[in-house]
């Protein structure tokens, strides 16, 4: 299943200096970027690729803490964030119009909401905890109220019933990661249907990726054509690919990280990366074969982050040499298949 790629040429990719910031979102005509500012503000911006001019757009208040992973819907992007009151938002950025605005808000229990999307809905995990038990509900948002309406929810405690621990939206169905708190090591995947919210059914993991998913906590999760990404607190990421009512291993390394596509769109390639290395896979979902390259980066180089939108990944390059400020080198974007045209046809 795995082929080589050739190593990549980078100076006809780089784009416009937004070094400084961190990519979160690329849309067809510009790259929608986040820092914190001297104030410890979030500050949401975008660079247009055709006028090449930056310009910052929406900023978030005492701000806390973010998940980081917005949904894309046309030239607009919602992302999630949490202030230091603990209070919830949805921030919506139009890079189109340079406009912002928060279109939810609410008080909840734990830090970070995640968000994906079906078409142009909307959907968010969210936990609400009281005295005795704890609520986590995946809900959806609506725009003719302004509120969020209930889909999926699950109650449980330390010793009892189940908990939503991450969910995906993929190809009209809901995704859901959730623990039997009753039993140790009982993780696994639930399906439902995008409309009814009907359970559809339950896949499970292989004996290898049980450990992973039950004892490390996951910070990320996402869904594609028959395969799944999840990544641990550990900074582990996998590659699964659902067979039947079982996930099976494709690929697992530490710091292996998804090219992230806010657009959720079903795609011909998805991106992968090792986060502070050269390596970059990417995988053909209808041929089931995983490329691999190396980056032609220098020795004091390495991939910081990426980000896609289904057909480019905009990459973002770490220089190692600057061990104080942890600053961002040069940022470039590469078309899925000027890399597929070099690969080796070899399974």
């Amino acid at each position: 299943m795995l082929a080589l790629l050739a190593g990549c040429s980078r100076q006809e990719n780089e784009i416009g200096d937004i070094n400084n910031y961190t990519p979160i979102a690329l849309l067809d005509d510009a790259v929608v970027y986040s820092y914190i500012d001297d104030d410890g503000a979030l500050v949401i911006g975008d660079y247009d690729f055709s006028s090449k001019k930056q310009s910052d757009t929406g900023r978030v208040e005492e701000f806390y803490i973010s998940s980081g992973k917005p949904v894309v819907i046309d030239d607009s992007i919602v992302l999630p964030v949490t202030l230091g009151t603990n209070e919830h938002k949805l921030l919506m950025v139009n890079a189109d119009s340079d406009t912002s605005e928060m279109i939810f808000s609410e008080f909840n229990s734990y830090p970070m909401d995640a968000v994906s999307i079906m078409g142009t809905d909307i959907y968010m995990l969210s936990t609400m905890k009281d005295d005795v038990t704890t609520l986590s509900y995946i809900r959806k948002y609506n725009e003719n109220t302004g509120n969020m309406d209930i889909c999926i929810e699950k109650q449980f405690t330390d010793i009892a019933g189940e908990q939503i621990t991450a969910f995906a939206c993929s190809n009209e169905n809901i995704y859901v990661l959730a623990n039997n708190m009753e039993t140790k090591n009982d993780t696994y995947i639930e399906i439902y249907d995008g409309k009814t919210y009907d359970l559809l059914g339950k896949v499970y993991f292989e004996t290898e990726l049980t450990d992973f998913v039950s004892n490390n906590g996951i910070v990320e999760f996402y869904c594609f054509d028959g395969y799944i990404y999840i990544r641990n607190f550990s900074d582990y990421g996998v590659i699964g690919k659902i067979e039947n009512d079982q996930i099976k291993t494709v690929l697992e390394l530490p710091n292996l990280r998804m090219a992230y596509n806010g657009k959720n769109t079903q795609d011909d390639y998805y991106g992968f990366f090792v986060r502070g290395g050269r390596e970059f896979y990417l995988l053909d979902v209808h041929a089931d074969i995983l490329y691999k390259t190396s980056l032609e980066l220098s020795q004091d180089e390495s991939i910081r982050n990426a980000i896609s939108d289904g057909k480019n990944v905009c990459i973002s390059i770490l220089d190692e040499r600057d061990t104080e400020s942890y600053t961002t080198k040069q940022t470039i974007i590469i078309d899925f298949h000027e890399l597929k045209e070099k690969a080796d046809q070899t399974k």
